[in-house]
């Protein structure tokens, strides 16, 4: 039995390549004393920042996991000035059933940065991402996708949260990353999110979304692999390639609660618009059919603001309160710049 709930096998002061295991113990009747193996590794050479890589908080978000995957078997050690974690898959039980949240305990990771953590595997791995990992971090990149319930425009996030220069440095990372949509939230969120603990640790919080749709996107993979290098390049811990060099045009975005659309009832989802779309007030979005009750007519879905269409629902079927549709508001730079200005 070990002396800590959690731990790993990877030194985080080591030079050089480690892949190795965070391990969560998990005590239940076919295994008295077994553990969640967490997959880690770490490439750390010479001086430099601490950047965490970080992709499977929601185990069918395929893009980051992969891209990291892919990292880890590829990178060059020798090329680094500094130091990279890497967790591809950080809720591995979500992971290996390819389901939002962990079987375990029907734990969201990326709902459970909270004050306190639960005494469950998935409170527990946030625990120490939290407390061990952040900790040693100047930065951290948490690619997330819409999962298998929603299709999400490929889009860069960060939050900048309260403090002038924090902020500067974390747009500075967002533009670097230079996706094709990159959304700066002002403040620090309010929820139990990673970005909230990143930010409590004193270190740059920046996120993405890429794809969904419960499969693996190669257009959306392909920005999410673009961000991770261009990052990497940002901080100086790794030069990047000649492919991620050229500069793609960046429109920047923001949300208000006015931007989604939920279910008011249950049925069967018909979409009448696109990713990407630019929509109106008023617009009709699609129907909401109920082929239970094939004599009513459809119900109408409109936008309530203007926008970019962002995240489309997958699944067909949907119950009241799903989110069927989000938009993106679009922003200039110099906006973002102005308030970021207005900061102590």
């Amino acid at each position: 039995m070990s002396l800590s709930a959690v731990w790993t096998d990877v030194d985080l002061e080591a030079p050089g390549r480690q892949v190795g295991f965070i391990r969560v113990e998990h005590s239940v009747h076919r295994s008295a004393y077994g553990t969640i193996p967490i997959p880690f590794a770490v490439f750390a050479n010479g001086q430099g920042p601490t950047l965490l890589l970080m992709a499977g908080s929601h185990g069918d978000e395929y893009e980051g996991q992969l891209a990291l995957t892919r990292l880890i078997r590829e990178i060059d050690v020798g090329r680094i000035h500094g130091r990279i974690l890497v967790l591809p898959a950080a809720n591995r039980p979500a992971v290996a059933a390819g389901q939002r949240t962990s079987p375990l305990d029907d734990g969201n990771l990326n709902r459970s940065f909270g004050d306190s953590y639960t005494d469950t595997p998935t409170g527990c791995i946030a625990a120490f991402i939290a407390e061990e990992l952040f900790s040693h971090c100047d930065a951290i990149l948490d690619l997330h996708s819409g999962g298998s319930s929603l299709d999400h425009l490929s889009c860069s996030y960060a939050d900048l949260g309260t403090d002038k220069v924090m902020a500067q440095r974390t747009f500075a990372a967002l533009e670097a990353m230079n996706a094709p949509f990159s959304w700066a939230q002002p403040g620090c969120p309010s929820g139990p999110v990673a970005g909230r603990a990143a930010l409590r640790k004193g270190a740059i919080h920046l996120s993405g979304e890429f794809g969904g749709g419960g499969r693996l996107k190669h257009d959306a993979f392909e920005v999410a692999e673009r961000c991770i290098y261009r990052v990497l390049d940002h901080f100086g811990i790794l030069a990047m390639e000649e492919k991620w060099r050229v500069e793609t045009p960046t429109r920047f975005v923001f949300n208000i609660q006015d931007h989604f659309v939920y279910a008011p009832q249950a049925g069967v989802l018909e979409s009448l618009v696109k990713l990407g779309d630019t929509v109106e007030a008023g617009q009709l979005a699609g129907y909401l059919h109920r082929p239970e009750s094939p004599w009513e007519a459809p119900l109408e879905l409109r936008f309530r603001t203007d926008g970019i269409v962002s995240v489309i629902r997958t699944m067909g079927r949907s119950r009241e309160g799903d989110c069927l549709f989000q938009l993106l508001g679009e922003t200039e730079r110099e906006e973002i710049l102005a308030a970021m200005e207005n900061l102590a």
